[in-house]
């Protein structure tokens, strides 16, 4: 791997300081200096030597919420309360000084919230075709009655190793290599910086939350606020990194109300005669939840757990119930609550609640059951919550920083006892450090006219044609809407202006009158290659583009694109159009499509001037984009890679691939195989390899990059010496990280945009940056609502012999250089594009819980269109992604 020695040193730094790419310099300097804000506080003080590391077990297993809770008792025993000793919540303990025993073993007794009671004997049902269950209460005693039965754990503390804090602070000083030791050091300060706040709220991931003024997202959806820390290594030492944080958690309280809101219903009534689908969506909604039940009297808290939602009906839910004569009769479950407690149930027409039991489910009604809030919503929000989230949570940038200052008093720096036990002490102020802004690039038109971007931004107009327009002549209108909602001459209308805005933009459109077919009901292959006759007919030639419109991005596209990118013999391109923006169609908006257009028939909407980028414009070079997207949480599709690879050299055009691998993993499985027919696409395209690469990857996360360096790194080597022995082309490998918490907030108005975020082009690479490798924040977009967030490139390998001007100046030129706006993007253009490909195939499987081939397969197409993965090759090297 190649290694630089430090700009301005007289001896080169020892090789063993880091296995990744160093930083080649002593930071960047072009561009215009300015100071910015970050919210990263200094850690003035650390001075404990050693902490302890300790294991914890719990027999039986308990989750994390309750683990938290038993430490609370845990940690006043005496061996431990003078200790300050700090918990995860999960298997790890910490302490600054060592413990009088090595080994720990307590039963302690958990209580739960009230009076707890044995669990109701379960009672065999009779209407499923699955052997379900209905609660039964006739072995348990009566309200009040009966010994507590305990909740009895075990607790086991074992000593595992003493970290020595020297070899951190060696690291950090750069007088010595990032050790395990480093990142277990850091791991164990992150605990002692969270343990008292995740002690008393709840937490996700390195956040912790409390519903205090939660706001309601709709369907049974809230968003709670809540603090986010984590202790980073920085050039200069130890910093807390501190921001705000939301996120969605299910509602609380009464189950049939938040039935109704769940299905967006006004009155419980309303959810009479639910269907499958219906009761689908309310499992996925509660399954896991906590929930507490109401019938037995105020002293009855137990907590149960949700392990699924009835498919029907409390009503038609039936138990055999044995009488006080031996007999057994079917009963109910309305029916059962009647004799059992005098309760009349008033939503009998609503499912239950399972718990899992001995033998099966026990189910409770609905209406005595009370959601105990505090669960995390972990599935995608719909289009309504989404909004209403950004809606909550969109501030700018000087007021997060507010924000986050008043969370100070939160924190309680001063007080915390667990910091003071470990000596550390947290600056109040934000860090300032010094930035820089990038100038930005001239962006290129036909006839060599150029525009120079304005915050990140530019217009498109009739001087400003694209530099090569495709040509149209082969196109047809394919509509999934109602006529009577869309009506013909709002189509015509729409076509017109789009004819009207392609051709100022320097696209060849021959054919204007495009054939407009209003979807049957049925097949959709049977509307497909009726719409593909119909353009084959008037025009005599294959279809280049089929215009999509739909009322929404629903079940209809990820159909669409299945069937005319991977199943059609010869692929066809669409564009997908919303029947909304169909209806008020205006020049912004068919600008916006027809560079889409152009960019998928082939054509090139801008460029750069040549000696923009030399990076490319000095020798064949190829950028490459990869991205990993997993499924939702609880769902068994697996991951999808994509990996896109800039075909000409003005990195325009891509070409992608994709593959399936084990739900779930990170690290690209046979990476070699996707690289290797990328470059086997750019020779075919350009008649010679590329002489160097410059590999970006999304999605690592810093306890990956080892196992990234070993296997993702070395495929794309070996990908060029399967091609030839000899060919061993220069690589340089950058991770791009966007799931971050580092904000940059300008200090001066002059250093602001209109949003009040930095202007596009800032960039850090210094003081909060990695000691020694080779890392910068660059805040390549400009800000439309919000604070911006600035993404983080990380070099693993540098065989390119980059600068860190050179890398930075590339990267934030590439930005601009994107196909679907006139605008410089967040992340450099390659990933955009693999994000873009990962989802597309996503379609593939059948988007959210939509299943495409379900979907094919109830209009009459084959049931075996989803799983195939192979893009048609009429397409297979364009940008239909895009």
């Amino acid at each position: 791997m190649m290694q630089h020695q430090r700009a301005g040193q007289g001896a080169s730094v020892p090789i063993s300081l880091t296995p990744n790419a160093r930083r080649p310099d002593n930071g960047g300097r072009s561009g215009k200096a300015i100071q910015v804000r970050t919210n990263f506080f200094a850690i003035n003080k650390l001075e404990v030597d050693t902490i302890w590391h300790y294991d914890v077990s719990f027999t039986p297993t308990i989750p994390a919420e309750k683990a938290r809770r038993l430490w609370k008792l845990i940690e006043d025993f005496p061996e431990l309360a003078k200790h300050k000793v700090v918990f995860d919540g999960r298997c790890n303990a910490y302490a600054s000084q060592e413990l009088t025993v090595e080994r720990l073993t307590r039963k302690v007794e958990l209580p739960e919230d009230g009076v707890s009671a044995p669990a109701p004997a379960p009672a065999r049902a009779s209407s499923s075709s699955a052997p379900a269950r209905a609660a039964s209460s006739s072995s348990a005693p009566a309200s009040g009655a009966g010994a507590r039965k305990k909740n009895e754990i075990t607790v086991k503390i074992n000593r595992v190793a003493r970290i020595d804090l020297e070899e951190l602070h060696r690291f950090l000083r750069r007088q010595g290599p990032v050790t395990p030791g480093c990142f277990t050091a850091i791991q164990a300060l992150n605990v002692v910086m969270s343990h008292k706040l995740f002690s008393e709220m709840v937490n996700v991931g390195r956040s912790a939350y409390t519903p205090n003024n939660a706001s309601d997202l709709g369907g049974g959806i809230e968003k709670w606020d809540g603090v986010f820390q984590s202790v980073r290594p920085g050039q200069n030492g130890l910093y807390a990194n501190i921001d705000i944080a939301s996120t969605a958690f299910i509602k609380g309280g009464n189950a049939a109300s938040l039935m109704a809101e769940v299905q967006n219903v006004r009155n419980i009534a309303d959810l009479r005669n639910l269907h499958r689908r219906q009761f689908v969506d309310l499992q996925r909604h509660f399954k896991g939840c906590s929930f507490t039940v109401n019938h037995r009297g105020g002293a009855h808290k137990r907590k149960y757990k949700v392990s699924q939602v009835s498919m029907m009906p409390a009503d038609k839910v039936f138990f055999e119930q044995e009488t006080n004569g031996g007999a057994k009769k079917k009963v109910s479950i309305p029916e059962y609550y009647t004799a059992a407690y005098k309760l009349k149930l008033q939503y009998p027409f609503l499912p239950c609640l399972g718990v899992k039991g001995r033998d099966g489910p026990l189910y409770f009604p609905a209406e005595i059951c009370n959601i105990v809030p505090g669960r995390r919503y972990q599935k995608k929000l719909n289009e309504e919550q989404t909004a209403a989230m950004i809606r909550t949570t969109c501030i700018k940038p000087d007021q997060r920083a507010v924000k986050i200052k008043n969370l100070l008093p939160l924190l309680d720096f001063d007080r915390n006892r667990y910091l003071k036990g470990f000596q550390m002490e947290i600056s109040k102020e934000m860090t300032t450090v010094p930035a820089r802004v990038l100038a930005p690039p001239d962006v290129m038109y036909r006839g060599g006219v150029s525009v120079r971007p304005s915050y990140g931004s530019w217009q498109l107009n009739p001087s400003r044609k694209m530099v090569q327009g495709s040509t149209l002549s082969s196109w047809g209108v394919l509509i999934y809407e109602r006529e009577d909602r869309l009506r013909r001459d709002a189509v015509q209308h729409f076509i017109r202006e789009l004819n009207a805005t392609l051709v100022e933009n320097g696209m060849d459109v021959r054919q204007r009158a495009p054939p407009v077919m209003y979807a049957a009901a049925g097949s959709l292959e049977k509307n497909v290659e009726s719409m593909i006759a119909r353009i084959q007919e008037q025009f005599k030639a294959p279809p280049q583009l089929i215009l999509v419109v739909m009322p929404s991005k629903c079940q209809t596209y990820s159909a669409i694109k299945t069937y005319c990118e991977t199943v059609h013999r010869i692929g066809v391109m669409t564009q997908c159009a919303l029947s909304r923006n169909v209806l008020r169609a205006n020049k912004q908006y068919c600008g916006n499509i027809g560079l889409k257009i152009n960019a998928k028939l082939g054509g090139m909407n801008n460029n750069l001037k040549g000696t923009a980028i030399p990076f490319l414009s000095q020798k064949p070079t190829m950028i490459i984009g990869a991205d990993v997207t997993h499924p939702a949480p609880g769902e068994t599709k697996p991951s999808i890679v994509a990996v896109v690879a800039s075909m000409d050299e003005h990195a325009f055009r891509y070409s992608g691939r994709t593959k399936l691998q084990d739900s779930g993993v990170e690290v690209i499985d046979e990476l070699k195989d996707l690289v290797r027919e990328l470059l086997l696409a750019f020779h075919q395209r350009n008649k010679k390899c590329p002489e160097r690469i410059l590999f970006y990857r999304d999605g690592v996360s810093e306890g990956q990059y080892a196992e990234v360096m070993r296997t993702e790194v070395q495929a794309v080597k070996q990908a060029c010496t399967q091609l030839d022995a000899n060919y061993r082309p220069p690589v340089t490998f950058c991770v791009v990280k966007k799931r971050h918490h580092a904000r940059l907030f300008p200090m001066h108005p002059n250093d602001a945009d209109r949003s009040g975020n930095c202007v596009a082009g800032t960039v850090v690479d210094t003081v909060i940056t990695h000691p020694t490798e080779f890392d910068f924040y660059l805040q390549s977009h400009g800000g439309l609502q919000g604070t911006s967030r600035p993404t983080l490139y990380h070099v693993l390998m540098d065989e390119n012999r980059f600068t860190s001007d050179t890398l930075q100046e590339l990267t934030y030129r590439l930005c601009h250089v994107y196909a679907r706006c006139s605008k410089s993007v967040s992340i450099v253009p390659s990933v955009y594009y693999a994000h873009l490909l990962a989802y597309r195939a996503r379609h593939y499987q059948g988007q959210d819980s939509s299943d495409t081939e379900s979907v094919l397969s109830s209009a009459g197409g084959s049931s075996s269109y989803a799983p195939i993965f192979d893009t048609s090759n009429g397409i297979k090297n364009l940008m239909y992604f895009v």
